[in-house]
């Protein structure tokens, strides 16, 4: 969710040299990654726009409802849209679970592919304030789709810093999701990424990242370029 994946606790101050040049390190890294998958085949360039709304149920309760747009062939087609609905418990502020419904909708080569999924997401947050000031967020996710009736495990690993810009609370970020499914036996999807965060205030945050999505074919990987925008809002 936006809350637990996007909107990270900003530290006071401004950034220092350290974090400045490690996160440079962190972009250059990134570039090169991106300079060595176009050895495999290119997919799309696509666009994905997330939305999240977060609505306390108690302190430590909450329902959450996340819309999801995906638009292929240059950022054209819209061809595919779900909805997710799911109760937050968080149990402490390092540890969070939520089991979410999904409704998805899939369009391609003039056909509709409707699936109802289940997902089950432990997230663990974790502070490296006095080694690195960084934050790391580890979300693992059970998948479960009804229709197709087949199990994928998801694993999320972002590191974050967080900082002050002016009145905005800041954070870039990397992150990398692998997708092992378990009727193939096999991680068929690899979801690399790095972007930023802005918290506007407490309740809105917005984020915007690159998204190298790779998926397995058989023998070969494909990828897509995604830029992937979100918006949290928390009432």
């Amino acid at each position: 969710m936006i809350r637990a994946e996007s909107k990270l606790p900003a530290e006071s101050g401004k950034p220092d040299g350290t974090t400045v040049k490690t996160m440079i390190l962190i972009f250059r890294m990134s570039l090169l990654l991106n300079m060595i998958m176009p050895a495999f085949a290119e997919r799309d360039r696509e666009y994905w726009s997330k939305c999240s709304f977060d609505v306390p149920i108690s302190r430590k309760i909450s329902y959450v409802l996340k819309p999801e747009w995906r638009f292929k062939n240059e950022m054209s087609n819209n061809y595919l849209f779900k909805i997710e609905q799911g109760v937050a418990f968080q149990f402490n502020k390092y540890l969070e679970l939520a089991p979410y419904y999904i409704r998805q909708k899939i369009e391609s080569a003039g056909k509709s592919d409707t699936s109802d999924m289940m997902y089950i997401d432990m997230t663990g947050k974790i502070p490296f304030k006095k080694i690195f000031d960084f934050r790391i967020i580890n979300r693992l996710r059970y998948q479960y789709n009804f229709d197709k009736k087949f199990t994928v495990w998801r694993n999320s690993t972002k590191l974050a810093k967080g900082f002050q810009i002016g009145k905005f609370e800041t954070s870039p970020f990397i992150e990398n999701e692998m997708f092992y499914n378990t009727s193939l036996n096999k991680v068929n999807q690899n979801q690399a990424s790095i972007g930023i965060s802005l918290a506007l205030n407490k309740h809105v945050n917005v984020a915007a990242s690159y998204v190298l999505d790779a998926k397995n074919k058989g023998n070969d990987w494909i990828y897509a370029d995604v830029l992937l925008t979100s918006v949290g809002i928390k009432f």
